[in-house]
């Protein structure tokens, strides 16, 4: 019998704990939680859950608080979690996905839907898993990370190396909208010579060099930049 897939609540509420670990159980699921914020980073890191539901409301340390701490944490920063809040106003949405939420859902929530979402980020993250290959194929555009190297329908195009890692950063986030400080932290690793308005110049430059790979770099005003591809 193969392992269940874990799964860790954290929720100051015990009913609703309760429920999804009853609920969540059902389903096949392998399910621990914790009511004490303060608490649930060790008991996660203890558990090793493969994906973290995280309420956002909670008193004292709230989610949002704790979902910086998770990816900072060197055993936890790369586990998906959906953010679960009675909020259900469009900011605070971008506010969580844009601090590293890999979904959102609105309290009160159906059961099937959080396990739909969470069946899909799952396979999302196996697939991801299961491509080893040190190249990167979008659209028309394809990266290699081995000979640091990008050609657009065959035909390679010079980047320089802050452009090929800008450029890397949003296609391993493709669809992810990624503001200015999680640019600067990912691909300048926040450096203190530079300033945001940096980020806009590589964006422009970059934005110039894929213009015929199928993809664009949007910008979601007020908020940063994401990378999708050509509808058209």
């Amino acid at each position: 019998m193969s392992a269940r897939i874990r799964i860790f609540v954290v929720d100051d509420e015990e009913d609703l704990t309760d429920l999804l670990h009853y609920q969540l159980g059902k389903a096949g699921f392998e399910v621990k939680f914790s009511n004490n914020p303060f608490e649930a980073l060790g008991k996660a890191r203890d558990f090793m859950p493969e994906l973290i539901i995280l309420d956002v409301m909670m008193p004292d340390l709230d989610g949002l608080q704790l979902l910086r701490m998770i990816r900072v944490d060197n055993l936890l920063q790369k586990v998906p979690v959906i953010m679960l809040t009675a909020k259900s106003g469009v900011e605070h949405r971008i506010k969580g996905l844009e601090q590293g939420a890999d979904d959102y859902l609105g309290k009160p929530f159906d059961i099937q839907e959080l396990t739909l979402r969470i069946n899909s980020i799952l396979k999302r993250v196996a697939e991801k898993s299961e491509d080893t290959s040190s190249r990167i194929l979008s659209g028309n555009l394809m990266l290699d990370q081995d000979n640091h190297s990008i050609s657009i329908s065959g035909e390679k195009i010079d980047f320089t190396l802050t452009e090929f890692n800008l450029l890397h950063y949003f296609l391993k986030r493709k669809g992810r909208v990624q503001t200015r400080d999680n640019l600067l932290l990912g691909v300048w690793k926040f450096d203190t010579d530079v300033e945001t308005r940096t980020v806009d110049v590589h964006i422009r430059r970059v934005r110039k060099k894929i213009e015929n790979s199928g993809l664009e770099i949007e910008t979601i005003r007020g908020v940063g930049y994401r990378l999708t591809e050509n509808s058209s």
